[in-house]
């Protein structure tokens, strides 16, 4: 409850935090916003020609092209590494405003969990309008509906973004055992294949991923227009609340010693 009120007492201190983190990231570049954009679809144009057109794997469930399911699985995944990844370094990029002691540091992590999801939502809104168009059907419900995941998707990420940032600041190498452990997150989650492909040996994998529901509601609301998987988004909300709770609590039984280590 405290950094939930502490996010709404420093609301505005927090919209100024996200805007200047977006525009600090596409200062100086001829493209700006565009490279949103530009970097999920180099990488969801590769994996189709791969995939697609190299090793020629069938449609996919609910008979849809491999371009469609990737890109409802991709894009999501894309935006919660980035979101997790950006925050390890946080704390230690902003070392002066952490020594502050009226400085709420927890702010830095929600900050940029909130930018890595919005810049990455805009290239996503415009692909997803695009396929609705494209199938002739555009489901106001379901785009509406998209805001459950994405919430819960949102807290998992900042859940785990400040564990990995307050971690970082006592345990330098742990930026980079987060960049090996996503990858390996990467592929043991739904993002590129179906969910049926996976051996019987590694379902139970499968289904304690709490990222997994989430990718499978997307593709629902997204391609099919149906909210399925409640079971599982609830596991996945229980599992972000729990991460959301323990990186705020470590952030108030650490705050305190981390001028000392920066």
């Amino acid at each position: 409850m405290r950094i939930i009120a502490t996010l709404v007492s420093h609301r505005h201190l927090l919209a100024t935090m996200v805007r200047r983190d977006i525009g600090a990231r596409f200062a100086g570049s001829s493209l700006g916003g565009l490279w949103t954009l530009i970097h999920p679809v180099i990488m969801l144009s590769l994996y189709t020609m791969v995939f697609a057109y190299i090793y020629r794997v069938p449609q996919m469930e609910g008979g849809h092209s491999f371009a469609e399911f990737a890109f409802c699985g991709l894009w999501p995944w894309m935006a919660f590494q980035e979101a997790c990844l950006r925050s390890v370094t946080v704390i230690i990029d902003n070392a002066n405003l952490v020594k502050k002691l009226q400085f709420p540091s927890e702010l830095l992590v929600i900050s940029v969990t909130l930018a890595g999801f919005l810049t990455q939502g805009i290239g996503f809104l415009l692909f997803l309008l695009g396929l609705m168009i494209w199938h002739g059907s555009v489901s106001v419900v379901s785009i509406a509906l998209l805001a459950v995941p994405l919430v819960i998707h949102i807290t998992l990420a900042a859940g785990i973004g400040m564990i990995l940032a307050c971690g970082n600041v006592f345990f330098r190498d742990l930026g980079q055992l987060a960049t090996a452990g996503f990858t390996i997150w990467f592929f043991l989650t739904p993002v590129l294949y179906s969910p049926s492909l996976v051996p019987t040996v590694l379902q139970p994998v499968l289904q304690w991923n709490p990222v997994a529901p989430l990718l499978g509601l997307y593709r629902s609301l997204i391609l099919a227009h149906t909210f399925v998987g409640e079971l599982g988004l609830l596991y996945c909300a229980l599992v972000s609340g729990i991460l959301f709770w323990l990186g705020a609590y470590l952030f108030h039984r650490c705050r305190g010693f981390f001028a000392d280590y920066l």
